[in-house]
């Protein structure tokens, strides 16, 4: 790993061509891309904040008494993936990247206040670096709000990566929930407080960019819809760590005496929240029990008058994930707005049948067979679903294997292997490059 500043001597060590540079903020499919490039010998640089190695101070820091689960929320999320080599990567902006992270679970008001400035110092260090050490590359891979800079200075094939629905998309759709369920308002994005320079970075991104990967169709459509050539645009799902997240046994399962649902996510409206409680409320009873695991967005007020209804775990470590999905019976996720959701993999890896909308997981959830594609907006779907699956647990079995079988197609390797593919179909001058079918199996 180097740590020498941009043009210092540590970063002339690296002997072989300039193939291709990734530039990342947050993304976590770019950390394999990135291990799937360096295993494919194509990665000269990885920029991104900073990365857990599993380094040896990092092993003593996480086994510290009491520290674990701070540990769990900073440090411990920004694990890399195997493959990935110390020698190409750049951590960029380390300071101020890991003092977001843990004011963003400060209680006092005011040291959350400086998160957004902490993340957009951070987002602009990294673009500095990128853009320094990628100008001569032959690719590069840059992530939403950090490929800007890059990309103007770059001769070679410009890759941009975006893990979300079109901003001027979500822009739009966000205003009109706010106004179907005010409510909840608080707890949706406000584009009031987004920086005025944000909107145009992100159309000059996408300007730039040669290609486009977006993680479903449903995002692909949404920049369909605002205008950008569809050719840009590959879809490349993303994936789960499929050893990780496995199946409960059948003795476990046979001891249960409720019917567990869990939902893991912000506590935004942009996740359908609203829509789940609303589900909930009329579904509940005796035997019945909601798990809800995720930060809050915005205020707390919406969630008040329905606390009764559930049970809430604001944070978790990524990797204590795992038994929370083990101990559910159904994968709850409403979402009305997303990219790919990663809980939704690791639902379905864990051998949970989902309830969830077209709208970001719809490409992976096949309706009927793996669980349930219900329409954003209508808890009573989710309720009529909920009900079927509550008297049908052999039904609800089959489900979950077939939802563990559908996500051993969508692995993190899987992804790697489609994302390089498509990195050498450009390099080899293919104007349209050829990949697998990213929505169907991989297998057949």
């Amino acid at each position: 790993m180097s740590n020498d500043p941009p043009g210092s001597s540590g970063e002339q060590a690296v002997m072989h061509p300039n193939e291709v540079t990734i530039i990342n903020y947050t993304a976590p499919e770019l950390n394999h891309l990135a291990a799937g490039a360096d295993e494919a010998r194509l990665l000269t640089h990885y920029v991104r904040p900073y990365a857990n190695l599993e380094r040896g101070w990092e092993r003593v820091l996480s086994a510290l008494p009491g520290a674990s689960t701070l540990y769990g929320r900073t440090f411990g999320r920004r694990r890399m993936p195997q493959g990935l080599r110390r020698d190409h990567l750049h951590e960029a902006a380390i300071a101020t990247d890991l003092l977001g992270a843990f004011l963003r679970h400060f209680p006092a008001a005011k040291a959350r206040a400086l998160v957004p400035q902490l993340h957009w110092r951070t987002q602009k260090r990294i673009a500095q670096v990128g853009a320094h050490l990628g100008a001569d590359s032959k690719v590069i891979v840059a992530s939403y709000l950090v490929a800007e800079p890059a990309f103007r200075c770059s001769e070679g094939i410009k890759v941009l990566n975006y893990p979300i629905a079109h901003h001027r998309f979500i822009q739009q759709f966000v205003a009109e929930e706010a106004e179907r369920v005010p409510e909840f308002a608080e707890t949706l994005p406000d584009w009031a407080a987004v920086p005025s320079w944000i909107e145009p970075r992100l159309d000059a991104e996408c300007a730039l960019a040669d290609r486009i990967l977006v993680g479903s169709s449903f995002v692909r459509d949404s920049f369909v819809a605002e205008g950008v050539p569809e050719q840009k645009l590959v879809v490349i799902p993303y994936g789960a760590n499929v050893s990780t997240f496995c199946p409960a046994s059948e003795s476990d399962r046979r001891t249960r005496h409720q019917f567990r649902l869990l939902f893991v996510g912000q506590m935004s409206q942009r996740k359908g929240i609203s829509y789940l409680l609303r589900a909930y409320a009329a579904f509940h009873g005796p035997g019945t029990r909601l798990t809800l695991i995720g930060g809050l967005y915005g205020s707390e007020e919406a969630l008040t008058p329905h606390r009764h209804l559930f049970e809430y775990i604001p944070h978790i470590p990524h990797a204590e994930l795992a038994g929370q999905y083990r101990n559910a019976d159904v994968f709850v996720f409403p979402t009305l707005i997303e990219g790919m959701p990663l809980v939704v993999l690791e639902a379905m890896a864990s051998g949970l049948p989902v309830i969830t909308t077209p709208n970001g997981p719809g490409d992976i959830v096949r309706d009927g067979v793996d669980g349930f594609v219900v329409p954003i907006r209508d808890p009573d779907a989710i309720v009529e679903k909920l009900e079927y699956l509550r008297a049908n647990p052999e039904r609800r079995r089959e489900m979950g294997a077939s939802a563990r079988q559908r996500a051993l197609e969508f692995s993190w390797m899987t992804y790697r292997q489609r994302s390089i593919a498509t990195l050498r179909s450009l390099m080899d001058g293919q104007s349209n490059p050829t990949i697998p079918d990213a929505t169907a199996s991989p297998m057949s």
